[in-house]
Order: structure tokens, then C-alpha cells, then sequence
């Protein structure tokens, strides 16, 4: 099968009371995805930053590593899936997260199940920030297509997507031919932006 381009996608994180806040920026190639998150929920507030990466064999449900470092709370994790399955976890093995992948990869399997046309994709899924807790039952799903407001306050067409966790509704994302342009991360959102310059604007000079 032909291998994606290598592409970067940058979101604009926006808050409800802050407003634009912060940036998700995704460096995606075949076989790695590299997440940088980093917000500050309004003056005075500490700056939040997550570097995340996650290696896989071009499905993300076959991962072989993870990093995910939070300098700010100081918080580092790391993990190793071998060929068989074993999962290690910051040096231990792991047993019953064999079958689960983390949570960053949810837009890696989001992508894949708008390019399959599928109207769910169910998954266990770990919390890379606390690999020691018990994984989740997951599951993406269609939900219909509905209008939703973008950050330059259009309003379009497009298809909802929903991740239930445990039962629980939380994530939420809207998709136009493919590719996802707004998401809800459970009251903040973050909107799909063109390049860097517009990725920065208006942001506090220690987040940008």
C-alpha cells in the first residue's frame, strides 16, 4: 500500500472563558506521530506543555513505544509493546495493557476509520500521563452531520464523531471530507488552522 506523505497539522486550543489560549501541532509520518500540546489557562496561570510521541508499524494499535514528557509537573513515561504483545511501562511489565494503545493515538485511529468509512471503531485505551491506571474500553463512533461554529465564527457542515469511554461520553470531533476542523476536549476546543503564523497569533508570548 502507498505510504501517506509526511504532513503537520496545527490546531488553535481555545477556551471558553480564556479564549485562545494555546496549540496542538501533530507532526504525522507513517510510522510516527509526534504531539505538542501547550496551553496557559489565562494570566498568571503556569504554562502547559506535553511532548508526546508514539512509534507504530502504521496502525497505532500496533504501537512499539511511547514518550510522553510534561516538563512542567515534571512527569515522565515511557513505553515499550514487543512483537508478542508484552507491554513494558517505565521499565515493568505491563500484562493487562497487551492489547491497549494510548490515548494520543485516538486521532491516528480517528483518521483511519474516516479513510475506511467506518461508523465505529471500538479499542482499549491507556492514559499515557498515568500508565498505571486501568486501561479504558473505548469507542469511536458517527454520530451524524450537524453545524458547528469554526474560530473565524463560520458556521459549516460537518460530521460528528464521539468517543465514549467507559460508558462516557468525552471527546467530541467534527470532520469535513476526512479531515477533522474542530474538536471538544471536554469544554475546551481546539479548531484546525492553516499554518504556524496563524497557529500563534493573539497567544501570550510564553506560550507562542
Amino acid at each position: 500500500s502507498e505510504e501517506l506523505p509526511v504532513r503537520t497539522e496545527y490546531h488553535a486550543f481555545v477556551d471558553r472563558e480564556v479564549g485562545r489560549c494555546g496549540a496542538i501541532l501533530r507532526h504525522v509520518e507513517p510510522r510516527r506521530m509526534r504531539t505538542r500540546t501547550v496551553f496557559r489557562m489565562g494570566e498568571g496561570a503556569p504554562v502547559y506543555l506535553v511532548d508526546h510521541v508514539v512509534d507504530h508499524d502504521g496502525d497505532v494499535r500496533r504501537w512499539s513505544r511511547f514518550a510522553y514528557d510534561a516538563p512542567g509537573s515534571e512527569t515522565q513515561h515511557s513505553g515499550t509493546r514487543d512483537a508478542d504483545g508484552t507491554v513494558h511501562v517505565d521499565g515493568s511489565v505491563v500484562p493487562e495493557l497487551a492489547d491497549a494503545f494510548g490515548g494520543y493515538g485516538e486521532h491516528l485511529v480517528l483518521a483511519q476509520m474516516l479513510a475506511d468509512d467506518e461508523d465505529a471503531v471500538s479499542y482499549l485505551q491507556l492514559d499515557e500521563s498515568e500508565p498505571g491506571e486501568d486501561a479504558q474500553q473505548a469507542e469511536l463512533r458517527r454520530t451524524g452531520v450537524e453545524a458547528t461554529e469554526l474560530l473565524d465564527g463560520s458556521t459549516v457542515d460537518a460530521e460528528r464523531i464521539q468517543l465514549v469511554l467507559d460508558g462516557r461520553s468525552t471527546n467530541t470531533h467534527w470532520c469535513i471530507d476526512g479531515v477533522v476542523v474542530k474538536s471538544d476536549w471536554c469544554g475546551a476546543q481546539s479548531f484546525l488552522v492553516d499554518d504556524v503564523e496563524t497557529l500563534c497569533a493573539g497567544l501570550d508570548p510564553e506560550v507562542a
